[in-house]
């Protein structure tokens, strides 16, 4: 007896005094009596029942027939332990005192043997006229109190009932025998106080108090019934299934529940212990085989699952509803070269072209076509046009030779020509306002003002070809860059003329020569990059938070050509056009490097460098149109876009459409990618009402 088990045994007395003294007259002899439901089994006269004699040691005898007792015999012995344990009911105090033996009468009623092979042994006895083992009348009473007793006991002591088998009492009692009731009613008597006698450890085992005897006896419980039905299962299926629905599995070689802390300490550092109990990612764990628990698990899913809601902005309620053009032009002419421009979009809702030697627009809301210029022979050819964004009636157009003109639509005439000395070919170009920006095949970038016949500013920072150069809304910063890969920020807040010192942080370097820049309209720190061959990936740098000379936080890669990129106004999403797809060779390099003259054909320099060399293939990215969520950099929808690779790309006005160009199919197609948001109704607010004078 010990002080600590009195709180827990006075919880559990309050709530099973009721039902533990309707058990105890159904346990207080081995066996309970024969209950009315039976009784049509016996005659009165006896003459129906055959006579068989009890063995001379009192104990019941069990015949082949009927098919009650053989079954019965098999679990009596149970059945008749847990009734020797039954006057630890009959009086209250003696829960409180005892609550060891409480524990294992329960223990031994909730079994499911006892509950199962019960019913089995009171037909036997009735059966084969051994009555006098019976001696109650109220057999479905006692079975119901034995079902109520298991479940309050389950809920308070986590469960002692195994699946398919027997729990016996772990501790030894000296339960008296209760006297045989005196008057009509039940009745139990309290049994007699034992003397009290000097405790000998009869082993090493009970040298030890009763509170670690009892975790030793659990524990060795625990671990035999493991190994047991371990082996049982192995020899029925040469492997266990151990997975539950939301506990992962034990290890494999579990540690015994009585290991010390040292032990567990010594086996944390051989890695043969782990902290954690509840793992997501276990490798004991295998897939349930159960398949009725799987279709309940999946209706359940079903309930909880919320339907999949599309954003009416987003390009897959729009491009992904219809992956089809919405309008198809001819533009004979088409410059080849993926790195020119010949394509633009003005705010008047105007799309340009350059076709070989001469500049077309139309009007989309009138669909008419006119004629804009023709470029004279000895000025090269055109690869670069924009609209102005201020001045929509304005357009730039650049060539081959450096010669930069200036056209007003309204009046068809030439306003600027600027000529580079150098006489290199344009690049990129981007409007703020009334100044324009230059990329040069020299890496200069040129500054020009409409208002101004001369340059307003030269940047000579890029070593080669500058190819993209984008302003970002608020014309504070301008992002270009070069055939190197190398991308830079100009800082245009720091002074009124950008020089090379103006440059902000430090250069953005890339594996492959960049076209693509997009500045993020709704998050202006954002600034997407897209590649060419041989590296195929887009980057989102963040210019306030990216540290010099680090990575970008997010890269999709795609080992496709990347050749323009359009960030939604309306979403969070971002469009990308393709060329060329291709997969990287052994695996370690994605490079391909220019070979040296000095190389032979056969030379083993060169047979090492063709084997990591990518291989051009064709997969769905290839000269498409796609689409990417932000920072989820998930794809959204992917469209085949020409048949060729894709030139250049221009956003309408509205922010909804694109317009896309392919120099081999010499063709352009608008496509409806994005939708604007629904205007909801403005709640009127007290200050509309109220005004100060």
């Amino acid at each position: 007896m010990t002080l600590s088990y009195a709180p827990f045994a006075l919880l559990i007395g309050a709530l099973l005094s009721c039902l533990a003294f309707n058990l105890s007259f159904a346990l207080a002899t081995p066996l309970l009596p024969l209950p009315e439901e039976f009784s049509y089994l016996a005659r009165l006269d006896g003459s129906s029942v055959s006579e068989i004699a009890p063995r001379q040691d009192g104990q019941p005898v069990f015949p082949d027939q009927p098919p009650s007792c053989p079954i019965c015999e098999q679990n009596f012995g149970s059945i008749d332990s847990c009734a020797q344990a039954a006057p630890v009911l009959a009086n209250f105090s003696m829960i409180i005192f005892n609550p060891g033996a409480f524990i294992d009468v329960i223990k031994c009623a909730c079994a499911d043997t006892f509950q199962s092979a019960y019913p089995q042994c009171v037909d036997c006895f009735t059966q084969t006229n051994q009555t006098q083992f019976l001696n109650s009348s109220d057999l479905p009473s006692v079975l119901t109190g034995i079902r109520n007793i298991c479940a309050i006991e389950s809920t308070l002591l986590g469960g002692v009932a195994t699946a398919d088998g027997e729990v016996t009492p772990t501790t030894s009692l000296n339960v008296p025998q209760a006297t045989a009731p005196t008057s009509a009613g039940p009745s139990c008597s309290t049994p007699a106080p034992s003397r009290k006698r000097a405790w000998v450890p009869g082993s090493v085992t009970n040298m030890y108090s009763a509170a670690k005897r009892r975790r030793m006896s659990f524990a060795d419980d625990v671990d035999r019934e493991f190994e047991a039905n371990t082996a049982a299962e192995q020899e029925v299926s040469g492997k266990v299934h151990v997975a539950d629905r939301f506990i992962s599995a034990p290890k494999d070689h579990a540690l015994p529940l009585q290991t010390t802390p040292r032990t567990h300490r010594i086996a944390k550092v051989f890695g043969l212990a782990d902290d954690r109990v509840l793992k997501y990612t276990d490798t004991n764990v295998e897939p349930s085989t159960n398949s009725f628990l799987g279709r309940h698990r999946f209706n359940y899913h079903q309930l909880l699952k919320k339907p999949h809601q599309v954003p009416p902005t987003s390009a897959e309620a729009h491009l992904g509803a219809r992956k089809q053009f919405v309008l198809a032009l001819d533009g004979p002419g088409i410059p080849s070269d993926l790195f020119a421009y010949p394509i633009s979009w003005s705010t008047r809702n105007a799309i340009a072209v350059a076709c070989g030697r001469d500049v077309y627009y139309q009007d989309l809301d009138t669909r008419a076509i006119s004629h804009l210029f023709k470029l004279a022979p000895n000025r090269g050819k055109l690869v670069t046009i924009e609209w102005s964004h201020k001045e929509p009636n304005l357009l730039a157009a650049g060539t081959t030779n450096g010669d930069i003109q200036l056209w007003d639509t309204e009046t068809t005439t030439q306003v600027r020509r600027w000529q580079e000395e150098a006489f290199v070919d344009v690049g990129g170009m981007s409007w703020y306002h009334k100044v324009l920006a230059v990329g040069l095949g020299d890496g200069v970038i040129a500054l020009y003002d409409i208002r101004d016949p001369n340059p307003i500013g030269r940047i000579e920072s890029h070593r080669d070809k500058v190819h993209g150069l984008r302003w970002r809304h608020d014309g504070n910063y301008l992002a270009s860059s070069d055939q190197q890969g190398v991308v830079q920020i100009w800082d245009a807040s720091a002074s009124k003329s950008l020089t090379a010192e103006d440059r902000w942080r430090s250069k953005m370097k890339h594996n492959a020569p960049v076209k693509a820049l997009a500045w993020c309209p709704w998050k202006p720190e954002l600034l997407a990059t897209g590649t060419m061959f041989p590296d195929g990936r887009i980057r989102i740098w963040n210019i306030n938070n990216t540290p010099a000379a680090a990575p970008a936080p997010h890269i999709i890669s795609l080992h496709t050509s990347v050749t323009s990129l359009l960030w939604s106004p309306h979403c969070k999403e971002v469009l990308s056009t393709h060329g060329m797809s291709w997969q990287p060779r052994a695996g370690a390099s994605e490079s391909c490097p220019n070979l040296p003259s000095d190389v032979g054909p056969n030379s083993r320099a060169r047979r090492l460098r063709d084997r990591e060399r990518p291989v051009s293939v064709k997969n769905a990215l290839t000269n498409s149109l796609t689409v990417h969520a932000y920072p989820s950099l998930r794809r959204i929808v992917s469209v085949p876009a020409h048949t060729g690779a894709v030139g250049h790309s221009c956003l309408s006005p509205d922010g909804t459409k694109v317009f896309t160009i392919c120099p081999a199919e010499e063709a352009m197609k608008m496509w409806h990618v994005w939708g604007v948001a629904e205007a909801g109704e403005r709640r009127e607010s007290v200050f509309d009402k109220c005004r100060i004078r």
